[in-house]
């Protein structure tokens, strides 16, 4: 049977409201949650039984693991004023290094959760993989079986490891969803609204998770079909960005003709 934890989670937003309430489901106690908001504090504390507040100081008092799910820069800062006091203590950031703590605490690591969180939103089933990192055997496998506690695939991965997810991740996840913007304001010109295309988003999204993604590729450029790709450039006249982004991810698609001497689709 998997020990129980106490928990002092530092932070109310989005990502420190999922794990807070993950951990609370699976048995462990939230001591305390942290936020420089009151109303944010005194929300997630009320929704996992947890005491709140607004005054650092009161993070070294509480015991359990310190869980530190900030914003990078708000994160960063508070490491260095470090308030933390005794215990193992964590960042849950894609892109900063375990070793920011090194001087916080004795033990120490990163509970990274690679999955997209927004507010009243959870992941929705579709599963949360977490990247634990931490600077010894001993609090590396108290990460895990906190982490895997909650029914999650839990990986080790090294800080530099870590910000090369992270980098894939705004790739898979960011900047797919600006395409979706993107694409609804061209629906729109031609009077149809995003709600079109949420088949074919899932049809992709299924499609790439069953195989590898490369393999799932279609479209004009996948056929190197550059005359409808120059109908498409010639209707995106209206936006110059677009037409350049449009472009861009052509080239890539097709192999990189740019790079290569070739003339670029529609130039």
């Amino acid at each position: 049977m998997s020990r129980k934890e106490s928990i002092v989670m530092i932070g109310a937003g989005n990502v420190a409201t999922f794990l807070a309430t993950a951990f609370h489901s699976a048995g462990h106690r939230i001591e305390l949650v942290y936020s420089r908001t009151l109303s944010k504090a005194a929300a997630l504390g009320s929704l996992v039984g947890a005491r709140h507040t607004t005054n650092e100081d009161d993070i070294s008092v509480a015991g359990g693991i310190r869980i530190v799910a900030l914003t990078d820069e708000a994160t960063v800062a508070l490491a260095g004023r470090n308030p933390f006091g005794g215990g193992l203590l964590v960042h849950t950031a894609g892109s900063i290094p375990m070793s920011i703590f090194a001087d916080c605490s004795p033990d120490y690591g990163v509970l990274y959760p690679l999955q997209t969180f927004s507010a009243g939103r959870g992941p929705s089933g579709h599963g949360v993989p977490f990247c634990i990192e931490a600077n010894n055997r001993s609090n590396l496998e108290q990460l895990r079986e906190l982490a895997s506690g909650t029914g999650n695939t839990v990986y080790e991965v090294s800080s530099e490891s870590r910000l090369m997810l992270h980098l894939a991740a705004v790739f898979a996840c960011n900047f797919t969803n600006h395409m979706y913007v993107i694409a609804g304001e061209i629906a729109r010109k031609s009077g149809f609204p995003f709600e079109i295309f949420h088949p074919l988003i899932k049809e992709t999204a299924f499609k790439a998770s069953e195989q590898p993604p490369e393999l799932s590729q279609t479209g004009p450029a996948a056929r190197n079909d550059l005359i409808i790709i120059k109908k498409h450039l010639d209707l995106l006249s209206f936006s110059p960005e677009y037409k350049e982004l449009y472009r861009k991810v052509t080239e890539s698609i097709m192999g990189g003709a740019a790079e290569s001497g070739n003339d670029p689709p529609g130039g």
